[in-house]
């Protein structure tokens, strides 16, 4: 008996209307694609339409969408709509515009205790930064750190133990740089500081360590070095580093090397700066200043640059061919030695920096010694030395010894995506705090909001740059969930009615794996363990860890996930039962698959397997449905051929939300054509009690297992021919599987423990999971 006996069809303009006789099933295809992230029990779908972008709510009983602001997920914002049981609370991130005080403020990287001679931001508002240093002034270990958010925190990317102390890089892309140092070090990397290839630009003989070093592309570049017998030398390339020039006409030791445009580069070492007009591959002397000590030079274009010494500067305007001796602030800054000069915003507001621990600023151009100003007099040490100017959009950063960075942000205001309440009667977003660092342009994001509405969960970055899990609560603000593993990100994904369970992942070895948090009576959580495979192995085994908990049932007991490498089918926890996997529905080897969503008492869990996908080719998606008495069934098959419901060859492609409920699922269906991408619809499934309760149990009666308990023989029989069997225990292992094909098959449990087993019967391509009580 199909479940279209019952039913009765409609078409409603702008949108494909599939209903039964209103009291049974309803499914609706949105004409235009929305991004769907939740859905209420009252049906209203959540979801947005851009990255970044606002929220909507779709009404799909009459096709309405209505704009609801907020900060959708990508381009660095984080987040899910999803709603509360009464549907007028909704999790999720809103954008942020506070005023910027542009003040210096100091970060001691305590961890790494270098001096860093270099740092560089290879294209403005891209975020992604290097610096490098070297444990000791002479002879050390170099290091090489990376930012990906524009200096607010960052990470090695390689360490040395050989004595490659490095003293200056150049990245003329963000993924493309070159460093050098001592003991001949020069190497390159192509893909951010993963990897690094070692050459040798001059003769290893000769060569004492590379002192300087700029590429003004990714080919053409110029490399100082000091030799070993004394004075320096320069080496040119034009292919990457494949091939090797030596410079003629260098007259000193190369302590930086600039390039302004075209074949032009500067150099600047000892008592002279030097210039090339042919790529680096000759050299004149335009400025000499016998026993001065030059140690830095800029160009803020092709006319104007400013070497910077001890105690003076000395300035040009006409592209070197004159030079003039400047003093900051006579007397003051005597001896100081200026490392480094820099421009922000405009040619007047020029930055020096240099040894020990000072920086000015000049809104004059440097010109005159009233127009510098002690920039950093209020956090003044006198510790560390400075060395390195790195001017973005958004901020100057110095670097300097003992592991000292500066930071002076350019702008007046900072717009930032923050996790949010939004609120449907009120119209309006509340945000929810962070625990006080800023990644991208989010500083944290809500992924779920509990059923009562009072508790948000989501992630928030930290001060080290890692995401923590965070609660929020009207009485607790927001409460950071920690992670098991220092330097390692967990984030919050699910949350329990009243707040006491919440689910997620934790980070430590690349793939994510299950968290859990439970409320501590005496205040806070727990810290977040764990869910096994086997909970008699080794918890800190990962492949005795479950995937990502995706998923928990309003009442805290069930708890759904993500496969992955240890164990690649979706799957369901409860203390009580252990894991529960949910099959393959017999798919191809190597497909993962995925719980998306479940209802209120874990009853119905959806979500999808996905095979396959390459750089041309959409992955293969199977989405599906479970209960109970069903097992796992492929959800297309139950919408078109036991609902009858046909999709206008769409087919549903991922169920990424279920109401909590259990009435209304929502996601995407796809339709092969037109050629080559592809088409999106967003639906709605609405499912009733009838159908939960009743229908459901048509298509379980294809498929009877008795006596139930049984004591020897497990009967099972179906309407349609029965293809296999498996039994699992409920720590989720396979204790049997036997192939059929018939339409009734006996299976011999005689020997099994006593307790209880799921029974998988996969009949006419449907699986059917049931449990048997074992006497």
């Amino acid at each position: 008996m199909k479940l279209k006996d019952y039913f009765s069809v409609f078409l409603i303009v702008g949108t494909s209307l599939f209903v039964t006789n209103k009291t049974i099933a309803q499914y609706v295809s949105k004409d235009t694609f929305l991004e769907t992230t939740g859905v209420s029990n009252q049906g209203v779908v959540s979801g947005y339409e851009a990255f970044a972008g606002p929220y909507f709510l779709w009404n799909a009983n009459n096709n309405t969408t209505q704009e609801i602001g907020g900060a959708a997920p990508g381009n660095g914002v984080g987040g899910k709509a999803i709603f509360s049981n009464d549907g007028n609370l909704i999790s999720g991130s809103t954008f942020i515009t506070s005023p910027v005080t542009p003040e210096w403020e100091r970060t001691v990287l305590s961890d790494y205790s270098y001096i860093f001679k270099g740092i560089e931001f290879p294209i403005d508002g891209f975020g992604v930064g290097y610096s490098v240093g070297q444990s000791l002034t002479f002879n050390g270990n170099g290091i090489v750190l990376r930012t990906t958010n524009d200096g607010n925190s960052w990470e090695p990317m390689w360490e040395d133990e050989q004595n490659r102390a490095l003293e200056a890089l150049s990245f003329p892309e963000p993924y493309i740089g070159y460093v050098v140092g001592w003991n001949d070090y020069f190497a390159k990397t192509t893909n951010g500081g993963w990897d690094w290839e070692e050459q040798s630009p001059g003769n290893p003989a000769d060569v004492w360590y590379y002192s300087a070093v700029k590429f003004k592309d990714a080919d053409n570049g110029v490399v100082g070095a000091v030799l070993d017998a004394g004075g320096g030398a320069i080496y040119t390339t034009n292919d990457g580093g494949e091939n090797w020039v030596v410079a003629t006409g260098v007259e000193t030791t190369p302590w930086k090397i600039v390039h302004t445009s075209g074949n032009t580069y500067f150099m600047v070492g000892g008592d002279k700066v030097q210039k090339s007009t042919d790529n680096g591959n000759s050299w004149t002397t335009v400025y000499h200043i016998p026993g001065a000590l030059l140690l830095g030079i800029n160009f803020y274009d092709d006319a104007l640059g400013i070497v910077t010494g001890e105690t003076f500067i000395h300035k040009t305007t006409n592209g070197g061919v004159t030079w003039q001796e400047l003093a900051i602030q006579s007397g003051l800054t005597d001896g100081v030695l200026w490392r480094d000069v820099a421009w922000a915003e405009n040619s007047n507001n020029v930055i020096i920096t240099g040894t020990p621990d000072v920086i000015f600023e000049s809104t004059d151009g440097g010109s005159n010694n009233t127009g510098w100003t002690w920039a950093n007099q209020d956090i003044f040490n006198g510790g560390p030395a400075l060395y390195s100017i790195a001017v973005t959009d958004n901020a100057v950063h110095i670097s300097g010894s003992q592991g000292n960075f500066y930071t002076k942000s350019l702008l007046t205001s900072n717009t930032h995506a923050e996790m949010a309440m939004y609120n449907v009667a009120n119209q309006g977003w509340t945000p929810l705090g962070d625990l006080g660092n800023q990644i991208d342009i989010s500083t944290s994001s809500g992924y779920s909001i509990s059923a009562d509405g009072s508790t948000v969960v989501g992630l928030s970055w930290t001060a080290t740059g890692q995401g923590h899990a965070v609660t929020w609560t009207q009485a607790d603000g927001i409460t950071d969930l920690g992670s098991l593993h220092a330097g390692r990100s967990t984030r919050a994904d699910g949350v329990s009615s009243d707040g006491s369970v919440i689910v997620g992942w934790q980070d430590f070895n690349g793939p994510w794996k299950s968290a859990v948090w439970r409320k501590n009576p005496n205040g806070g959580y727990f810290p977040n363990e764990y869910l096994l495979i086997d909970p008699n192995g080794n918890p800190n085994d990962e492949f005795n860890q479950l995937g990502q908990a995706s998923a928990v049932s309003s009442d805290g007991n069930w708890i759904g996930g993500y496969g992955d490498f240890a164990h690649p089918n979706p799957w369901i926890w409860s203390e009580d039962t252990g894991l529960i996997d949910l099959g393959d529905l017999n798919l191809a080897e190597g497909t993962i698959g995925y719980v998306s969503a479940m209802n209120q008492d874990g009853s119905v869990v959806v979500g999808w397997y996905q095979s396959g996908g390459g750089p041309w080719d959409p992955p293969v998606n199977t989405p599906f449905i479970w209960t109970p008495e069903t097992g796992t069934l492929d959800m297309n098959l139950f919408v078109t051929e036991e609902l009858e419901f046909d999709m206008g060859g769409f087919q549903i492609f991922v169920p990424n939300a279920l109401s909590e409920n259990g009435h209304y699922i929502t996601g995407f269906s796809f339709s092969p054509n037109p050629e080559p991408w592809g088409e999106f619809h967003t639906f709605r499934l609405q499912i009733t009690d009838f159908i939960l309760n009743t229908g459901i149990n048509l298509i379980k009666s294809s498929v009877t297992l008795y006596p139930n308990p049984v004591n020897n023989i497990l009967i099972i029989e179906s309407s349609d021919n029965i293809e296999s069997v498996e039994i699992f225990n409920l720590l989720g292992q396979k204790i049997l599987n036997e192939k059929a094909s018939q339409l009734r098959k006996e299976i011999d449990m005689s020997q099994l423990s006593k307790g209880m087993y799921l029974v998988k019967v996969l009949s006419n391509g449907i699986s059917h999971t049931s449990k048997i009580i074992k006497e």
